[in-house]
């Protein structure tokens, strides 16, 4: 884990201090150039450049904070440093990484793009497989949504009454799992939204045929077990209103995957979910051009958490 951390850290600071600084249209071209390629280190030369160049002043960030015991169950909180008589929704965000990798440091640009808009932001981190396997995504959210609850002066500038619940390929599966299975669900929650960015196995049939080799170490090889584990079966509790998305250039288990949930949700619904294909962007882009002045689709979000909120006083 802790080697984890430090490649993280040593590809940021590497891109971060070698990268030419691109144009957002170069950058496009280079995405569209690319397909469906998802490579971190090539995604965090173009991004990073523009995420240091950022003008963050408007921002306080508070770092390190803990939900849990673990190294990981950690997160960084980010809030508008202009005071308002109103206090906000709030927004948690969990990364991707395919259930092994990722870490909230890599990802401080959602917290300061919502931040921007006015939408304190919670981006936090979960203990990954194979040390830890399924469930725990899941619940480290609900550990994580109980901080707030019980800490709800923390948080100067949100409303725990008001949160909403963001992830991005694996992380979209924990926060799934999470407001569609009951049985992880903590009372008083605060849960009014969610936005599922490109989940990777809100299907777990997926997993019986030829899955990404590191599902298996977060959901086991006991086919036995998968369709329990299945999002797609667990859509008769709760109704928590969600947005999903995907990109243009996801890889097509990704965008196969949306389709399943929205189908699914339809049936249930007998109406359409939110939805949105992120053009011009590929699986990682989704997330990391936040924060560079490119992101429609953060005021498509916050249109979401506040048009929720008022439905939901």
């Amino acid at each position: 884990m802790i080697r984890g951390l430090i490649f993280i850290h040593f590809l940021m600071v590497t891109f971060g201090a070698n990268a030419q600084t691109l144009s957002l249209s170069e950058i496009t071209e280079q995405i569209r150039s690319d397909g469906k390629i998802i490579d971190v280190g090539k995604s965090l030369k173009r991004w990073q450049p523009l995420w240091d160049a950022a003008d963050n002043s408007k921002v306080t960030v508070t770092r390190d904070l803990k939900y849990g015991p673990d190294p990981k169950q950690g997160f960084d909180l980010y809030e508008p440093a202009k005071s308002s008589e109103t206090l906000a929704p709030i927004l948690i965000f969990l990364h991707g990484g395919s259930f092994v990798a990722g870490d909230k440091a890599m990802y401080a640009n959602v917290g300061y793009h919502f931040a921007k808009l006015g939408i304190p932001t919670v981006v936090m981190t979960y203990r990954l497989a194979p040390d830890f396997k399924w469930p725990t995504g899941t619940v480290d959210l609900a550990l994580q949504l109980k901080w707030i609850r019980d800490n709800p002066d923390k948080i100067k500038s949100g409303d725990s009454s008001k949160i909403f619940l963001f992830g991005h390929s694996a992380g979209a599966q924990h926060v799934a799992s999470y407001i569609f299975e009951e049985e992880y669900q903590i009372e008083n929650d605060g849960v009014t939204g969610a936005i599922l960015a490109s989940g990777s196995v809100y299907d777990t049939d997926i997993l019986n045929h030829d899955a990404d080799p590191q599902y298996y170490d977060y959901f086991g090889r006991d086919n036995n077990v998968y369709s329990e584990r299945s999002i797609l079966n667990k859509l008769d509790g709760r109704k928590v209103p969600v947005f999903i998305s995907y990109a243009e250039y996801d890889k097509d288990n990704f965008q196969y995957q949306a389709s399943r949930l929205i189908d699914a949700l339809y049936r249930r619904d007998g109406e359409m979910p939110m939805i949105k294909q992120i053009m011009d962007n590929n699986h990682l882009s989704e997330v990391f051009h936040f924060n560079t002045g490119a992101s429609l689709f953060a005021y498509d979000i916050r249109k979401f958490i506040f048009s929720k909120s008022e439905k939901n006083p």
